[in-house]
């Protein structure tokens, strides 16, 4: 606020007219001077008075722009105009949602965020560009999908699908192959399991629990459960055993009773030995026949036992090098029955 300075009037002389005549000055003197003065003072005395309080006092004059608000612009006669953006009379303005009201320029296919006095816009997700123009990503083309090797990406508008080829089976992201257990194969991904089985088998496999005597049975799959890495045990072979659940894990001293449910039936034992020298009996009932194959961790084939006929007692001396075996009894005669099954020290 400025502050103007008035220059102070002088006050107007007191005139004093000569005296004409011999009237005692006293009286009619001061009468003539009070009448003088009065009549100065009432001529004057408004001008004279206002000319005293305009000289000693002060104007204000407010910047009328600082009525508009903030987010506003003023023009240089005050008058107020809310920014782009805003909404209002200038004095108060408020955030216009460009996004909600649909005023913005985002593609269809992006995404508006209001911000204060404007708005972003983003492509969503599938497509590329600034915002206000996107256009689909092909992400097969650009090898940014994530289809399983074994499955066919389509690619469609803002995204792609994945579908397994003929032969697999999955959600197109993770694919398995068709081939059951036992069937041969090359690569894990040919077979339904997902684990392809390499060496003397070469054929779809599938995980067991080495802790269960036939748990390749128990798991509907054949042959016997080997160790192919640490911790990690798999079906192997062609072995079929009964739906009977004969088998055990044999320890030195065990003596089992057993039971041949058909012709051919097949029980499947594993000797968990220390390291030593055993016999291992088999005594079938006097008109059955069976024989006793003996197989190491890597699936191949120690030895059989088959000495006798029906009804006689089938026995060896095994040396034990402490680590298990798989021990295989079939019925190979005409009859079915029980049979014992016996493991000593020597």
């Amino acid at each position: 606020m400025k502050t103007r300075i008035l220059p102070a009037l002088l006050p107007l002389a007191l005139l004093v007219p000569a005296c004409g005549d011999d009237s005692p000055s006293g009286s009619d003197s001061a009468s003539a001077s009070s009448t003088g003065s009065g009549t100065d003072a009432s001529t004057s005395g408004g001008s004279s008075g206002g000319s005293s309080s305009e000289g000693t006092g002060t104007t204000s004059a407010l910047d009328p722009c600082l009525a508009c608000d903030a987010n506003s612009d003023c023009s240089a006669d005050g008058d107020c105009t809310c920014k782009d953006g805003f909404s209002g009379d200038g004095k108060s303005c408020a955030d216009v949602d460009e996004c909600e009201s649909g005023q913005n320029s985002c593609d269809a296919d992006a995404t508006c965020t209001n911000e204060p006095g404007s708005y972003t816009c983003k492509c969503n997700d599938g497509y590329k560009g600034n915002g206000m123009s996107c256009k689909d990503i092909d992400e097969c083309s650009e090898g940014s999908h994530q289809c399983d090797p074994n499955a066919t990406c389509t690619n469609n508008d803002g995204g792609y699908a994945c579908k397994c080829n003929d032969g697999f089976s999955g959600d197109g992201f993770s694919c398995s192959g068709g081939k059951a257990y036992g069937e041969p194969c090359a690569e894990g991904i040919e077979c339904a399991s997902g684990i392809c089985l390499l060496g003397m088998f070469n054929h779809c496999s599938q995980l067991c629990d080495f802790d269960k005597a036939n748990d390749c049975r128990d798991q509907g799959a054949k042959g016997l459960c080997l160790p192919v890495d640490n911790n990690q045990f798999v079906c192997a072979g062609t072995i079929e055993t009964g739906a009977d659940k004969d088998d055990e894990i044999v320890k030195n001293g065990t003596v089992l009773t057993r039971f041949f449910d058909k012709i051919g039936d097949v029980d499947i034992f594993r000797l968990d030995l220390p390291m030593g020298m055993y016999t291992v009996f088999l005594t079938p009932e006097p008109d059955d026949d069976a024989k006793i194959d003996f197989y190491d961790l890597e699936g191949k084939q120690l030895g059989t036992i088959n000495e006798g006929g029906a009804g006689y007692e089938e026995g060896a001396n095994y040396t034990a090098n402490g680590y298990p075996i798989y021990m295989v009894v079939t019925n190979v005669g005409n009859t079915t029955g029980q049979y014992k099954l016996a493991v000593q020290a020597q």
